[in-house]
């Protein structure tokens, strides 16, 4: 699923790429996620996992910056709509995204700029491996639609569990690929 983006360094270049958003103030990763896609698309999903994250510096205000690349499935209304052999809907949001799109992995990933780019080139192997897994266990247990899915049959990535802190009220998310 990829989307291009109405302005922006994505626009000019005339990119497809995943959709992608900020987390709003005290939004854990896992629910933004889950938000940016269905404010960019329209589709309604459930996290899974962090596949990967990039890390760099020098970026806005002198920041440093985490990119966080996660594994989302499609929600029980969407799948129930492929399982009746319907196509399921994109609805690009009108604000920001010019077209949002299903195209085949290697299209993305050949793309003029990922195509000589180490760090996309890794970035882009982290996501079709993470992909090739979930298939295999979406086959294995269709009946997993939790929002942290549980880590027995997952190979690589992270799966975030919400738990208390303990010496302090409130609860914090931890993510692990254990």
């Amino acid at each position: 699923l990829v989307v291009q983006e109405k302005s922006g360094p994505a626009a000019v270049r005339n990119l497809w790429k995943m959709p992608t958003g900020l987390t709003d103030p005290g939004e854990d990763i896992a629910d933004a996620a889950v938000r940016e896609l269905k404010e960019e698309t329209g589709l309604e999903c459930v996290f899974d996992r962090i596949v990967c994250f990039r890390q760099s510096h020098g970026g806005l205000f002198n920041r440093s910056d985490m990119f966080f690349v996660c594994l989302l499935k499609l929600g029980p209304v969407h799948m129930a709509q492929l399982e009746q052999g319907k196509e399921v809907p994109l609805a690009p949001q009108e604000e920001e995204i010019k077209e949002a799109a299903w195209v085949e992995k290697e299209a993305y990933a050949n793309q003029e700029l990922w195509i000589d780019s180490p760090l996309y080139k890794e970035m882009n192997r982290a996501m079709f491996l993470a992909a090739e897994n979930s298939i295999s266990d979406t086959i294995a247990d269709t009946a997993d639609t939790s929002l942290l899915a549980s880590t027995s049959k997952r190979v690589g990535g992270f799966v975030g569990k919400k738990l208390p802190v303990g010496f302090r009220p409130g609860t914090n998310t931890i993510y692990s690929n254990l």
